[in-house]
C-alpha cells in the first residue's frame, strides 16, 4: 500500500519541483530586464544593428531612456539635472522673463566628490559661485534624505539674456569628471490688461474680471477663464464677453468665487515641434460691505452725582467687510477730540467695534452722540442718546459662613422699582492691616485706595444671591466693599469687615464634637435606667 502511494504521488512532487523552479527562473529574467536591460541583452550598444533599433520602438534610444531611467540620467554619468518647468525630453528649460527659478544638480553616486567640485557653469563658461551676482548664485549642500551633494543654481529673476546653456560639472576625489548640460530657454514676459489679483465692489455693484494680455512675442494667445477649481465659470452668475467676465449685481454669497486666467501660446525652439507655454493669474472676488449695527439708534445712560464716574458710549460693530479700521465720535455736530476727558478705545479681535470713555462725566455731558465706523470701502453711522439715571441702590449684605480660606456672603437688592435693572455686584477686600495703616475708617477710604490695594471680583447677578470668595489666608481679618451695578454704572456701597476661621478655633470645634458623643451615649444610659 505504501510503495502504490509513492508511485501516485512521486510524479506529483516531480512537477511541483519543475513548476517552482520555472517560477524562480521567471523572476531572475525579469529582475534583470527591470534593472539593466540594455548592459545583459547588448553590451556592445555601439554593434547593434540599426534595422533593429529602428525596427523595436522599445528599443529606440528616447523611449528607453524614458521607461528605465530619468531622461537627465544614465548609468555611465551621477549627474541628475531637474527643475519645475523642464522638459526632460530635449533637456530644455522654457520660463517667462522675470520669474523665480531654482534647477537642481545631484552627484548621484556613492564616490566622495567636495563641495568645490560640484558647481554649475555659465554660457561663456565662468563658474557660477554663491557671492559674485546676487541675481545668479549657486548653493551646494547634500539632498535631504539620500545624502547625495547637491548644488542649486537660483536666478532671483531671469531675463532673456540668460538664455542659454548652463553646464553642471562634478570631479570625484579620484579625479574622474561627469558633465551634464541644460538649455535655459527665457520667452518675453507677458503683461495681464489688468494685473490686479483681487478684484472687490460693495454689496449690489458689478465687478468684471479682465483676463487679457499684451504679449511682447506679438502672437496672439488663446484664453481661458475658469473657477479656482478648473471648471467653467457659472453662466448663471458670470457674463462673459470676450476675455472679461462680469457678475452685474454682487451678492455675499459671491464673496468665495475666484477667477482663474490661463494664457496658452505655442512656442517653437529650432526645428522642434511647437509646444505650448501656459501662464495663469488667479484673481480673487471680495464684496464689500456697509459697516452694519444691531439698530442705527441706540440709548444708554450713566450716573451724575458727587462721585467721579466714567460714562461709556458704546459703538458695537456686527458686520463689516474689510473690518473697521477706523472710528471717529461727535457729540452734536462737533468731533470729539482726545485729551483728558474723552478717550477712544478700538476692539482688536473677531469683535468689532469702539467706545469712547468720558471722565468725570456731568450734565454737559448728556445728549446725542454719532459714530462713524469707517471700513476705507463705505462708512456708516450709529447715533446714540445718553441719558442720565439713578445708580442702585445700596444692596443688603450678609454673612453666611466664615470658612478657613474663603468666605460665603448673600447680596440682596432692597430696590423693587429701579430705574435699569441690576445686572453685576463689585465685590472687593483688603486685609484690615492694610486698611488700619491708612489711618481712617472704613467707610472713609477713598475710591483710589480701594482700586490700588484691593483685591477686585465682579459677578453676575444670581438669583440665590450666594457669593463665595476664595483664596482667603486663614485666621485673617478682611475689610469688604460691596455695591450693585447696572447700565448708569455703580450705587452706594456697603462696607463690613469679616474673618477667616484660624487653627485654634477649628481645634475647639473638633474637640466640643468628641466630647459631645460620650456624654450623648450617658445621658441615653441614664435614661434606659430610670425608665
Amino acid at each position: 500500500m505504501g510503495r502504490l502511494l509513492g508511485k501516485m504521488l512521486f510524479p506529483l512532487a516531480m512537477c511541483f519541483l519543475l513548476t517552482s523552479a520555472v517560477v524562480a527562473s521567471v523572476r531572475y529574467i525579469n529582475e534583470i530586464l527591470s534593472k539593466n536591460l540594455r548592459k545583459h541583452l547588448f553590451p556592445f550598444p555601439e554593434i547593434l544593428p540599426s534595422s533593429t533599433s529602428s525596427s523595436i520602438p522599445f528599443l529606440r534610444k528616447k523611449n528607453f531612456s524614458k521607461v528605465f531611467d530619468k531622461p537627465t540620467s544614465n548609468e555611465e554619468n551621477p549627474i541628475v539635472i531637474s527643475s519645475e518647468s523642464m522638459d526632460y525630453d530635449t533637456n530644455t528649460i522654457t520660463v517667462r522673463e522675470g520669474k523665480k527659478m531654482m534647477v537642481s544638480c545631484v552627484f548621484e553616486s556613492d564616490e566622495t566628490i567636495h563641495k568645490s567640485d560640484l558647481l554649475w557653469k555659465q554660457p561663456n563658461g565662468n563658474n557660477i559661485d554663491g557671492e559674485t551676482n546676487p541675481s545668479l548664485f549657486a548653493i551646494v549642500l547634500n539632498e535631504r534624505g539620500s545624502k547625495h551633494r547637491k548644488t542649486s543654481l537660483h536666478f532671483s529673476s531671469v531675463h532673456t539674456r540668460d538664455t542659454g546653456l548652463y553646464t553642471c560639472s562634478g570631479r570625484t576625489a579620484g579625479g574622474e569628471t561627469f558633465e551634464k548640460t541644460v538649455k535655459l530657454v527665457v520667452l518675453p514676459s507677458i503683461e495681464w490688461n489688468d494685473k490686479d489679483t483681487v478684484k472687490g465692489a460693495l454689496l449690489g455693484e458689478p465687478i468684471t474680471v479682465d483676463c487679457g494680455v499684451k504679449s511682447k512675442s506679438g502672437a496672439d494667445p488663446m484664453i481661458q477663464m475658469t473657477n479656482g477649481n478648473g471648471e467653467p465659470l457659472d453662466e448663471e452668475i458670470w457674463t462673459i464677453a470676450g476675455n472679461e467676465a462680469t457678475i452685474d449685481s454682487l451678492k455675499k454669497e459671491h464673496a468665495e468665487l475666484a477667477v482663474s486666467c490661463i494664457t496658452i501660446e505655442m512656442h517653437q525652439e529650432g526645428n522642434n515641434e511647437e509646444f505650448p507655454v501656459v501662464d495663469r493669474k488667479d484673481v480673487n472676488v471680495e464684496v464689500y460691505t456697509l459697516p452694519e449695527f444691531a439698530s442705527d439708534e441706540s440709548v444708554q445712560y450713566t450716573v451724575i452725582d458727587s462721585h467721579v464716574r466714567d460714562a461709556v458710549v458704546y459703538c458695537n460693530v456686527t458686520h463689516s467687510f474689510p473690518p473697521v479700521r477706523h472710528y471717529t465720535f461727535y457729540h452734536g455736530d462737533e468731533e470729539i477730540k482726545l485729551n483728558d476727558k474723552f478717550n477712544i478705545f478700538v476692539n482688536v479681535g473677531l469683535i468689532q467695534g469702539a467706545h469712547l470713555k468720558i471722565h468725570n462725566v456731568n450734565e454737559n455731558d448728556l445728549g446725542t452722540y454719532k459714530c462713524e465706523a469707517n471700513n476705507i470701502k463705505a462708512k456708516s453711522i450709529h447715533t446714540v442718546h445718553l441719558r442720565e439715571a439713578n445708580a442702585p441702590a445700596e444692596p443688603k449684605v450678609t454673612l453666611v459662613e466664615a470658612k478657613r480660606h474663603s468666605i460665603i456672603w448673600r447680596v440682596d437688592s432692597i430696590d423693587q422699582e429701579p430705574d435699569l435693572p441690576v445686572n453685576a455686584v463689585e465685590i472687593r477686600h483688603l486685609r484690615a492691616a492694610t486698611a488700619e495703616a491708612l489711618g481712617v475708617a472704613d467707610e472713609d477710604i477713598s475710591d483710589s485706595y480701594w482700586k490700588s490695594h484691593s483685591i477686585f471680583m465682579q459677578r453676575n447677578i444670581k438669583s440665590d444671591g450666594i457669593y463665595e470668595i476664595n483664596g482667603l489666608r486663614h485666621g485673617h481679618e478682611y475689610v469688604w466693599r460691596f455695591r450693585q451695578i447696572n447700565e448708569a454704572g455703580f450705587g452706594d456701597s456697603v462696607v463690613l469687615r469679616a474673618k477667616t476661621l484660624d487653627d485654634n478655633y477649628l481645634e475647639m470645634t473638633d474637640s466640643a464634637t468628641y466630647t459631645t458623643i460620650p456624654l450623648t451615649i450617658a445621658t441615653l444610659l441614664v435614661i434606659r435606667l430610670f425608665v
